[in-house]
């Protein structure tokens, strides 16, 4: 186990200053000045103003040059500061991150408590009224656009019944008002979680229900509820870890398009902005964090996967 850490640690950082190569060149040749947003209105159409900017933005030397100066000031721990803002990228990224790791987590969580369940009675009650109703429920969620049940819920809960806050985050006031911010981009993201998890606990369950252990153990005369929760659902949580592993990323990347409708000060929201700004800095810190978030979550699901299932073996030595 040490030894595939240490290696799976060691592959990430090819994979990072490969991706820092792509993204930055990518970017750089991508239509739009940062100057223009750089700048005020009234003095963004001077040429030389904005020659004068790029110059000491750096932004008037060679490609190879300006991605050798980030990467030589990146391994110092110095991504930049942020076109805009006059403060650096890592403490403006540290600032939105508590409100997207809030956000999605209440979103993971809830979507977890309702899916698991739901996907199992699917399951053992297959092709029945309730089993049709989920599947339905599942495709559903599957299809539907983000932003499309977004607007229809702020249209709902807070245009219409005027029953929750439309847009922003709370944190300005108290801990007991600050409930009601968070429903409506919950409820948007849990939803599209929940989708998931259901059809593949669902799956999962229906094809360990089928296998000879469960016979075997039924064969015994163990008590069903023991069968399905001692033995059948040990197995088919298996693919339901990978997926929620696939999930968690998004607790850093954030939901672009929730962030930006519920007007959540998030790193969704946060990347949305730089991108519309050409902010070089931010866009690259976002982006490295981001990816090397989700490596690491990558490795910590193959981790967790060991332990629930021993017969997955990680080194040569191990399989034989």
């Amino acid at each position: 186990m040490p030894e595939y850490i240490i290696r799976r640690l060691l592959i990430m950082v090819p994979l990072l200053l490969g991706l820092s190569v792509f993204v930055f060149v990518l970017i750089r040749i991508a239509p739009g000045d940062p100057t223009v947003f750089y700048l005020p209105p009234e003095t963004a159409a001077d040429p030389a103003i904005r020659e004068r900017v790029r110059t000491r933005l750096g932004l008037d030397q060679p490609i190879h040059i300006q991605y050798v100066r980030w990467l030589t000031s990146a391994l110092q721990g110095d991504l930049g500061f942020a076109y805009g803002y006059g403060e650096p990228v890592l403490r403006l990224i540290g600032k939105h991150i508590p409100a997207t790791v809030q956000l999605q987590l209440a979103a993971l969580l809830l979507a977890l408590v309702i899916a698991i369940p739901i996907g199992i009675i699917s399951a053992t009650r297959q092709y029945s009224l309730l089993d049709n109703v989920v599947t339905s429920f599942a495709f559903f969620g599957l299809s539907m656009p983000s932003f499309w049940f977004a607007l229809m819920m702020m249209l709902l809960f807070a245009v219409r019944w005027d029953l929750l806050p439309a847009v922003g985050s709370g944190f300005d006031r108290p801990w007991f008002e600050r409930w009601r911010y968070f429903v409506l981009p919950t409820v948007v993201l849990a939803f599209n979680y929940m989708a998931v998890y259901v059809r593949f606990m669902r799956s999962s369950m229906l094809e360990n229900l089928h296998m000879g252990y469960v016979t075997t153990a039924r064969a015994k005369g163990l008590e069903e509820r023991r069968v399905l929760f001692g033995h059948v659902l040990k197995n088919a949580i298996l693919p339901v870890i990978t997926i929620v592993g696939m999930s968690i990323p998004r607790l850093l990347g954030g939901s672009i398009i929730v962030e930006s409708i519920f007007a959540w000060p998030g790193i969704g929201r946060l990347g949305y902005d730089a991108v519309l700004r050409r902010d070089y800095p931010t866009i690259m810190g976002l982006t490295i964090l981001t990816a090397a978030f989700v490596m690491f979550v990558n490795l910590v699901v193959d981790v967790i996967y060991s332990f629930v299932d021993p017969r997955i073996a990680f080194s040569s030595k191990e399989q034989c």
